[in-house]
């Protein structure tokens, strides 16, 4: 009897060396990777807290087609009230030398303290410097007390995005007695090869009110040609490798409403890479396309561009099926406006 007894303590005893200690889930999810705890400090301050906080402007946005990197700096500083410790994390963004208390890992700042603590108190507030460029960041603000804490993340609050500047490459000129007279001249801006597109208008002409704070497709070229596509494109340069959307809104207005369904497409964005300095003396590829009636209100698009910094965008108006005179059946005219590009999701 006494041997089984022995054989049954001995196993016993295996076992539980063998046995994991067990440990309650809350207190594993707060020490794996925990942004901030309590302190636990018997004299610390103790209740409720917010990890709020204000910055200066965020969202930037540029509208240089050749894309430079520039540093833009934002300043933050913590609202909260009745917190001992704090934590700020700042993705893709770095502070002063001096701030003792920040270490950077994987291109995010980290800056923590305690408002106790005269060395680091005053980086409650901090001034951060963006020089990545293009691209959408996230800032996390943490703070805790002796018994409770509290963490504000925000996704992609701080942006550097391409906003278009909509302007249209066009020259007037003026033919008197055989010589040819420039009036104006935009030299900057999208190709406008056909002489079919326009920018926004000034204050000093006439407004487009159906196409207002927009790129206008005109029905026909300048020299009243109804047959051939027109386009409009820009080169967009030093735009890097992460994805990237490009997002603009359009709209068709008709001259003549349509009576009948046509499969002609009525306007079409192509692309263009840029390869070793040089791939523009091909067609452009084909990204999205409209040939559809009903676009007569402004509707937004996203497309994911191709993973390359170089390339060029080409809006192209199709005409409208021609009638036996060699005139467009439905004439219309297209509106394009709140050209972006974007950082996509997958940073």
């Amino acid at each position: 009897m006494r041997k089984h007894i022995f054989t049954f303590l001995s196993l016993l005893g295996i076992l539980s060396a063998c046995t994991t200690e067990f440990v309650p889930e809350e207190v594993i999810n707060a020490n794996n990777n925990a942004v901030i705890n309590p302190t636990e400090d018997p004299t610390g301050r103790k209740g409720a807290v917010e990890a709020n906080f204000l910055s200066s402007e965020s969202n930037y946005t540029f509208s240089e087609s050749a894309m430079t990197t520039s540093t833009f700096r934002v300043s933050f500083v913590t609202t909260a009230q009745n917190f001992d410790i704090f934590k700020w994390v700042f993705e893709g963004g770095t502070v002063s030398t001096t701030v003792a208390s920040s270490t950077v890992v994987s291109g995010s700042t980290t800056i923590e303290g305690n408002i106790n603590d005269p060395d680091s108190e005053s980086q409650i507030g901090v001034l951060v410097s963006y020089n990545q460029g293009f691209g959408r960041y996230d800032v996390t603000h943490a703070v805790a007390n002796a018994d409770s804490y509290d963490v504000n993340f925000i996704n992609d609050y701080v942006t550097y995005e391409y906003l278009d500047d909509l302007q249209v490459k066009r020259e007037e000129y003026l033919d008197q007695d055989g010589i040819t007279i420039i009036l104006e001249a935009i030299t900057t801006g999208w190709e406008n090869p056909q002489q079919g597109w326009g920018g926004p208008q000034n204050e000093n002409e006439v407004t487009y009110e159906n196409c207002e704070n927009s790129i206008v497709g005109f029905y026909q070229a300048i020299n009243g040609d109804e047959s051939i596509d027109l386009e409009l494109s820009k080169i967009f340069s030093n735009f890097g490798v992460r994805p990237k959307n490009l997002v603009f809104e359009y709209k068709l207005n008709f001259l003549v409403l349509p009576s009948i369904s046509e499969s002609e497409r009525k306007i079409s964005l192509g692309y263009t890479p840029v390869l070793d300095g040089d791939n523009l003396g091909i067609n452009p590829s084909e990204l999205w396309y409209d040939d559809t009636f009903n676009a007569t209100e402004y509707r937004q698009v996203i497309i994911p561009l191709p993973l390359i910094p170089n390339f060029k965008l080409t809006f192209t108006k199709h005409p409208s099926i021609l009638n036996d005179r060699g005139q467009q059946r439905f004439p219309f005219t297209v509106c394009i406006r709140d050209i972006r590009i974007i950082p996509g999701n997958n940073r």
